[in-house]
């Protein structure tokens, strides 16, 4: 039996809080070795690119992919999920929007186990459907005093700020990452927008666009001289994300399961997630969703 879900259930039913506490639980089972997730797997066309994305679950029982293809005539993302125990029961649910709310989570999720403080003051880089999501979920976890949102075109970051009611304001530069507690960059970018030197003394940045090798972000400097990096698969990092893998000796990167397992080991004011997503955590994200509409 297929049970299919779209995109208006995932909204009506993903809450972005218990989103990223289940993400947490998923992470901690992977590093039980009770769960695992593979690299993202592409193959590239001329027309389209089509990427799948396995995992399993151990801790809720479910094991299953996200898939998606990408091309000149749009898009489509899709979470397949099966019970281990009951294989013919088979859910389909779209993923566009899944795909938001899980990647603001995961940031969010993470930021909240480093920043302790409640009041904040926030920059997102990027001004499209992730950004949004970013400082969606940011907000969830956070009272932020001062938030501001750069993009290279500064209409568009005028536009993001009203869909927020302008609780963001739109800058032209980045002079407020100096004074910002927590970033957030999700960008098509392919060469830096930032580096070491515009950054505060205390910073925590969630790193979400260039999952392709040979496109940064941040700058190397960003990298090198954090105190902690955090990824969330180191095969997925070396082959994917030039900001992990070019890191000198990576004596800075951690992984984010080896993170939460261990609380209060890696210490630092600095800190960096590269996030790339990997199917875990759309499995985590998929299960809140068929618990909550009770359908697992």
């Amino acid at each position: 039996m297929i049970t299919y879900l779209n995109d208006s259930d995932v909204k009506n039913n993903l809450p972005v809080k218990e989103c990223a506490s289940e993400l947490r639980e998923a992470f901690i089972s992977c590093g039980k070795n009770e769960s695992s997730s593979s690299p993202r797997d592409r193959i590239c066309r001329k027309d389209f690119v089509f990427s799948t994305m396995p995992a399993f679950y151990g801790k809720r029982g479910i094991a299953g992919l996200k898939t998606y293809i990408a091309g000149k005539n749009g898009y489509r993302f899709f979470v397949l999920i099966f019970e281990s125990e009951h294989p013919e029961r088979l859910f389909a649910i779209d993923a566009n929007v899944l795909g938001q709310i899980r990647t603001g989570a995961v940031a969010a999720m993470v930021t909240s186990e480093i920043v302790k403080k409640k009041r904040i003051n926030y920059t997102v880089i990027g001004s499209g459907f992730q950004a949004e999501s970013q400082f969606a979920a940011i907000s969830e976890f956070y009272d932020i005093d001062d938030a501001y949102v750069y993009s290279r075109n500064i209409d568009h970051a005028r536009k993001f700020a009203e869909k927020f009611g302008n609780k963001i304001k739109p800058v032209k530069s980045l002079e407020c990452l100096s004074e910002s507690d927590v970033i957030s960059s999700a960008t098509d970018t392919v060469k830096p927008i930032f580096n070491y030197s515009m950054l505060g003394k205390n910073y925590h940045i969630n790193l979400i666009g260039a999952n392709v090798l040979g496109s940064r972000e941040a700058d190397k400097d960003v990298m090198e001289k954090s105190d902690t990096v955090l990824e969330e698969n180191s095969e997925q990092s070396e082959l994917e994300s030039s900001e992990i893998s070019e890191i000198g000796n990576r004596h800075n990167v951690v992984n984010l399961s080896e993170f939460l397992l261990q609380p209060g080991k890696y210490q630092g004011n600095k800190t960096v997630f590269k996030c790339l997503g990997i199917g875990l955590e759309d499995l985590a994200a998929g299960y809140i969703l068929l618990k909550n509409m009770n359908l697992l």
